[in-house]
Order: structure tokens, then C-alpha cells, then sequence
């Protein structure tokens, strides 16, 4: 089978909840091969990645005409018009890829966080549940992310908890859901644990502005001023024009 549609790197971890999936073939096709359909839609993804917006719009849009029974298409084209900020085409694709093909299950994945993002977290709980319960689904350490991080978002910090630890039990490297449990952690005050989040996440994804920011909080937290201002500064210099390192400024009284 041939590998072609990496969708997990478009809106990364969860402020899109965590993760859209990646399909394994093209979906009309058990044996893999490509059609013309399958081939914009490749592009129209490549081109979001690299936020050609509008070039993948005229691509995937292409490739859901040439084959408007095309669950991928549909899926990726609804990822688009989220990005767009248009809610309602993105939600009736979804619709459309599900309707499709009741077995996409990183469409599943998708609309749950789409549906999450929208302000529906438990109409996205149950999406994400038919992706991860299935025996089918290559990584279910996925849709179990975007459910820990769903359930965060909506206050409901122990019940995400358990999935991100279900995550980690099948990928203990899955970086989204470490980085999820940091701010687990950070919110049930364990701060060594936060610590120790930060630092699996950190070894395998590198540094961000996120994971700057949530380890100047926890150093702080535990009484380390010295490390916490070294970080603080260490974020500033890195990322000047982040919301983080504004927030961190803000907290040390830099301007």
C-alpha cells in the first residue's frame, strides 16, 4: 500500500485538538494505486501544509469534483475550510467523508476535533470513541489524545487524564499527549510531574514557546525564581513576539 495523505502534520496537537490522521491508501482503492482524485488531493494537502491556502482549495476542490464519492477529498477539504474560518462548509464535508465511508476512521478523528473546537466537546467525544475503539484504527493513541485534551479544554481535567494516559500507554513517545499532561499536571498542581512531562515532550519534539512558558510556570511554582526567570528570558529571546513570552514578561515585570 502506498503511504499518501499525512493530514497529522496540518494543525498539530490540540488548540486544534490534538491530531488529524493520516490515511494509509486512497479509499477507493484496496490496492493502494492512485487515481486522479487521489493525486489532488495529495497536492491540495502538500499545499496546505505549506499554507498555499488558496492553491489547495482550487486543488482539493478539483479533486472532489472529479470524484465527489471521495471520502479523503471531503475529509481533507473540510480541514481546509476550517482553517478558512468557514464552519459550516467544513462541518458539511465532514459530514459528507462519514457518510461516504462509515469505516474512515481518521475522518472519525477529524470531525471530533473540529467538533471540539467548535464547542461540542461531547459530540466530539463520541467521534473520537469510534476511532479509537475500533481494532481497525492503525493509532489509536491519537484520537485518545484529542479526547484528553478535549475533555481539558472543558474543565474535565481527571476524565483527561485517563485518556491521555490510555494514549501514552500504546505511544509512551506521543508527543501531543505528553504535552497535554503537562498541563494536566500543572493544573492539578503536581509540578515534578509537569517537570517530567516537559522534559519526555522537550526530548522528542524540542522546545517551543507552549513548553517555555508552562516551564517557567512550574519552576516557579516549586520555588526555582532563578530557573523560572531563566526560562522566562530564555523564551523571550527565542520567541520574542509569542503570546507566551508577553505573558512571561507581563508575570516578571519586563516590558
Amino acid at each position: 500500500m502506498k503511504g499518501w495523505l499525512a493530514l497529522s502534520a496540518l494543525l498539530g496537537t490540540v488548540a486544534a485538538c490534538t491530531t488529524p490522521e493520516q490515511r494509509p491508501h486512497a479509499a477507493n482503492d484496496p490496492y493502494g494505486e492512485l487515481g486522479a482524485a487521489d493525486l489532488y488531493v495529495q497536492k491540495g494537502v502538500r499545499y496546505m501544509e505549506r499554507g498555499a491556502l488558496e492553491v489547495a482549495l482550487e486543488d482539493l476542490t478539483h479533486a472532489v469534483e472529479l470524484d465527489p464519492a471521495n471520502s479523503d477529498a471531503h475529509d481533507a477539504l473540510a480541514i481546509l475550510y476550517e482553517k478558512l474560518g468557514k464552519t459550516e462548509e467544513a462541518d458539511k464535508h465532514f459530514r459528507e467523508a462519514l457518510s461516504l465511508n462509515p469505516a474512515n476512521y481518521s475522518a472519525f478523528n477529524n470531525y471530533g476535533r473540529f467538533l471540539c473546537n467548535t464547542g461540542h466537546p461531547q459530540d466530539a467525544m463520541e467521534k473520537f470513541e469510534v476511532a479509537y475503539s475500533t481494532p481497525l484504527y492503525p493509532q489509536p493513541w491519537i484520537p485518545l489524545s484529542n479526547a484528553g485534551a478535549c475533555l481539558r479544554r472543558a474543565g474535565r481535567t481527571a476524565e483527561a487524564e485517563a485518556y491521555l494516559r490510555q494514549a501514552l500507554d500504546k505511544n509512551p513517545n506521543y508527543p501531543p499527549a505528553l504535552l497535554e499532561m503537562a498541563h494536566v499536571s500543572l493544573e492539578a498542581r503536581q509540578y515534578l510531574s509537569t517537570r517530567a512531562f516537559l522534559q519526555r515532550y522537550q526530548a522528542i519534539a524540542g522546545e517551543t514557546p507552549e513548553t517555555q512558558w508552562l516551564g517557567a510556570q512550574t519552576e516557579l511554582a516549586l520555588g526555582n525564581v532563578g530557573e523560572a526567570r531563566r526560562l522566562a528570558d530564555r523564551l523571550g529571546e527565542a520567541f520574542p513576539d509569542s503570546a507566551e513570552a508577553v505573558q512571561a514578561r507581563r508575570l516578571f515585570g519586563k516590558h
